[in-house]
């Protein structure tokens, strides 16, 4: 496995075809399951910490695999809209692949955002929406109450199907 860091806050993994045969493993057969143990083969390997929350971008080829991992914040942001247009719009404003889910909690909405380490979530969502504090169990909450509508993705999953009144 070749490991290779790119800046602080991200590394790329290159498993090729005989090390994935040792391992197992098939290209087109990684998951999200499988890309998490190798990320986590790879930490170990080089004696890396700090990386319980990433982003995996996982790309087979014919017969090796290149997995790119992205470091996450420690605790996600929180953002309240009382109004659900408001929450589209931020939505439509926001980069769509900004790693998000979404509750419903009387009277409105939750839209927690979890963005890479070292950055903060785009200013729209300030403008449009109510920050929360950091509460480290906020999401554990919502999720035990069955407030969660979208798990991840909910930033993209708002702009495809949703169209944002201007």
């Amino acid at each position: 496995m070749t490991i290779q860091h790119i800046g602080t806050r991200a590394v790329s993994l290159y498993i090729s075809g005989s090390e994935l045969t040792e391992l197992d493993l098939a290209p087109e057969e990684i998951g999200c399951k499988e890309a998490r143990w190798l990320l986590a083969q790879a930490l170990e390997q080089k004696r890396l910490g700090g990386w319980e929350a990433a982003e995996l971008t996982v790309y087979p080829g014919v017969d090796s695999v290149l997995l790119f991992a992205r470091r996450r914040a420690d605790s996600p942001c929180y953002f309240f809209f009382s109004d659900f247009e408001a929450l589209i719009t931020a939505a439509h404003l926001c980069p769509e692949t900004l790693s998000s889910t979404l509750s419903r909690f009387a009277p409105g909405y939750v839209l927690t955002v979890y963005p890479f380490e070292g950055e903060a979530p785009p200013p729209v969502l300030y403008e449009f929406a109510t920050e929360l504090s950091q509460t480290p169990y906020l999401a554990l909450h919502l999720a035990e109450q069955g407030a969660v509508l979208f798990v991840h993705g909910a930033i993209s999953r708002l702009r495809a199907h949703f169209a944002p009144q201007f």
